[in-house]
């Protein structure tokens, strides 16, 4: 297919100068770069555009993710627990399991509209979290809550560490305690023999 560009005089040779007018089929490459070069400004616009676009939403998302909160008190009894905002989910569309030592959470919703004009939209959710438990933590006596506000709690106590008995432990008496400095100086002696 033939275009106004490919009809161009044929003016870039000596040979032109010669022969007069003449047609030819292939294209100036001025031409092709300049009209190239405004498309590559256009797709640039573009994607400049896009990109504010993308950044705009990407902090309104931020905004609306669920939030977690992990605390775990080494020190205290209260052992391991989970606060994650889970408001967008009902109970329902929950699940908690403990696959081995992790807490799995994860939360399915579907959402599906018809407007007035009859168009159609389809919206399907997922909220998937996983918690490594310590070890210290009896994982038999994982609890969930949730609260009004859509906060999930995941809980679950430290182990119990059974009381030992009490026992005498025997001291040991040995026939001479070695010296410190004697030790140190013995194996000084040693290396400078070897």
């Amino acid at each position: 297919m033939l275009c106004r560009m490919h009809l161009a005089p044929f003016a870039s040779s000596s040979l032109a100068t010669q022969l007069g007018t003449v047609r030819t089929l292939w294209p100036h490459a001025e031409t092709i770069f300049t009209e190239l070069q405004q498309e590559m400004e256009k797709a640039r616009e573009f994607m400049s555009s896009f990109e504010q676009l993308l950044s705009s939403q990407g902090a309104n998302a931020m905004e609306r993710a669920p939030r977690t909160s992990t605390a775990l008190a080494p020190s205290s009894g209260e052992g391991f627990s989970i606060c994650q905002d889970v408001k967008n989910f009902t109970p329902e569309q929950l699940s908690v399991k403990m696959v081995g030592r992790k807490v799995v959470l994860v939360g399915q919703k579907e959402t599906q509209n018809v407007d007035e004009k009859g168009s159609f939209s389809y919206k399907y959710e997922v909220l998937k979290r996983e918690w490594d438990v310590p070890e210290e933590v009896d994982v038999e006596a994982l609890t969930c809550s949730l609260s009004k506000e859509g906060q999930l709690r995941i809980e679950a106590p430290r182990l119990a560490l059974p009381a030992a008995p009490e026992r005498n432990v025997p001291i040991q008496v040995s026939a001479a305690a070695p010296q410190p400095g004697a030790a140190a100086q013995d194996g000084a002696a040693a290396k400078a023999q070897a």
